[in-house]
């Protein structure tokens, strides 16, 4: 029988890592007691995309991009961590990144909560003195917070959800809906789910309903892995089993496809288990 392992270690650690703090010459990341100054911030509630289509679709490395405003958006919902409080702080800034370099500040403001949006793929690219022709599938705007306190530090939020928002440049994808869902596996017969769900998390990011034979609420709340599609192709990038429930690792071992002629999506992707990793291809057509 094939054991899984609740993630009791790793909750550990990661309470561990919410109240250390490592700070560097010229600036700090944020220290999550904040029994001095400081304050917890989340972007939670925040969505954005910058979509478009690549020239060359087989070499998306080095084609460009068509990126039009109608599929340019960003609202970013900046507020306290819900049991957090600000202390000494001055002002709170929003700087923008693209591919983690050229920092740029786009926004300042004392008190939080605070919003902005873009509406256009100027405004996603102003600062970075770069023109749209340099723009590849892929490249990454990430989105963060930088808290100034009366006394002079500058402080990052660095590994609580929602610290940071990231825009990845994409094709329009659109897989959202109701699924027949076949799964065959190496260890043991076809798994068949009649209704699956998939769901948007973000631009071009899914949720599936279920992972390996496991149906709806069998074994965890949530079942569903995630993947990405990049112009088409599939991925589930290393993840924990159930949305983390499980320190089982679940990931693709090779590329699926999206054919929206025939309705069809195919991940191929693996679960973790002591006795060894199962192979899956799970293909769904749309209901």
């Amino acid at each position: 029988m094939n054991k899984i392992k609740i993630l009791s270690i790793f909750f550990l650690s990661l309470a561990f890592a919410f109240t250390s703090c490592e700070d560097s010459k010229d600036e700090l990341d944020i220290d999550y007691n904040t029994n001095t100054e400081g304050v917890i911030t989340t972007l939670a509630g925040t969505s954005g995309k910058l979509l478009g289509n690549a020239i060359n679709p087989s070499d998306l490395e080095n084609s460009e991009v068509v990126l039009t405003d109608a599929n340019a958006e960003l609202s970013i919902k900046l507020s306290i961590q819900s049991g957090s409080f600000a202390k000494n702080v001055r002002k709170y800034e929003i700087v923008k990144t693209f591919n983690g370099k050229n920092e740029v500040a786009i926004a300042e403001t004392p008190t939080l909560p605070y919003t902005i949006s873009y509406n256009s793929v100027a405004e996603y690219m102003n600062g970075f003195d770069l023109n749209y022709s340099d723009l590849r599938i892929g490249d990454q705007i990430t989105f963060r917070i930088k808290v100034y306190t009366t006394s002079g530090e500058v402080y990052y939020q660095e590994g609580l959800p929602m610290s940071r928002y990231d825009v990845t440049v994409n094709c329009a994808s659109d897989l959202a809906g109701a699924y027949r869902l076949v799964v065959k596996r190496n260890n043991g017969a076809d798994v068949i789910f009649e209704n699956e769900i998939i769901s948007e998390v973000k631009a071009g990011y899914y949720k599936t309903t279920s992972t390996y034979r496991w149906d709806v609420g069998s074994i965890a709340p949530d079942l569903g892995f995630n993947f990405n599609d990049v112009c088409g192709t599939l991925n589930a990038p290393e993840q924990g089993l159930a949305q983390g429930f499980y320190s089982n690792k679940v990931y693709s071992y090779k590329d699926g496809i999206s054919d929206l002629t025939e309705g069809k999506l195919v991940i191929y992707y693996i679960v973790e288990f002591e006795s060894g990793p199962v192979e899956n291809i799970a293909t769904y057509t749309k209901l």
